[in-house]
């Protein structure tokens, strides 16, 4: 995801050297499906959500930002979403018949998910696609720190780190490459009117 936003940036800053506008994101509708991978992929995340439930989300977002990194960050996220409901839905049948689960566990995490999933879907719908890449990458950072075993101040550590390194790091990349904050623009602007007025 870093990868991708910094290529990004790079070919924003070659756009404005040449005069060009800046190109609008495409649309899934413009993306091409590969069937075949797509399939694979999903044949892949099924397998591994129904014996560790852990996929749904963290790689199968992952997998699809993979094979098409062309689509915006909301529209991953939704498309992982509604692949999701089938997926953990038949995922969830499957230990339902075999018993393995815990009824109380499962409402009590119900009640709770249910609402804070739908207030996630209307903030990453209406947020920007960096601002939900760079939640994702810190959820997926925080998973994979956690599935290597660390407890849960390293975890914390580790994301509180990542999120004030890479805030300073993304800024100072912005910066190199001619893009600098919003606030840094504006004051340039006002001490150019105020030299030249």
């Amino acid at each position: 995801m870093a990868a991708k936003s910094y290529l990004k940036l790079r070919e924003r800053e070659r756009r404005r050297a040449a005069g060009a506008r800046d190109l609008p994101e495409r649309t899934l509708t413009d993306v091409r499906v590969n069937r075949l991978s797509t399939l694979l992929v999903g044949a892949g995340g099924g397998v591994v959500v129904g014996m560790t439930s852990v996929g749904a989300g963290s790689l199968m977002i992952v997998a699809l930002l993979l094979l098409y990194p062309a689509i915006k960050a909301g529209q991953l996220v939704g498309t992982d979403l509604v692949q999701a409901v089938p997926l953990v839905a038949s995922a969830s049948l499957g230990h339902l018949l075999f018993g393995d689960f815990a009824l109380g566990i499962t409402g009590s995490v119900l009640v709770g998910a249910i609402p804070g999933v739908w207030l996630g879907a209307r903030v990453s719908s209406r947020s920007p696609g960096g601002l939900v890449r760079r939640a994702l990458a810190i959820v997926l950072l925080a998973s994979g720190t956690k599935l290597l075993g660390a407890s849960t101040p390293v975890v914390l550590a580790v994301v509180t780190t990542a999120i004030i390194g890479g805030a300073a790091a993304w800024a100072w990349v912005r910066v190199r490459h001619g893009e600098a904050p919003l606030a840094w623009q504006q004051r340039r602007r006002r001490r150019a009117a105020v030299a030249g007025g």
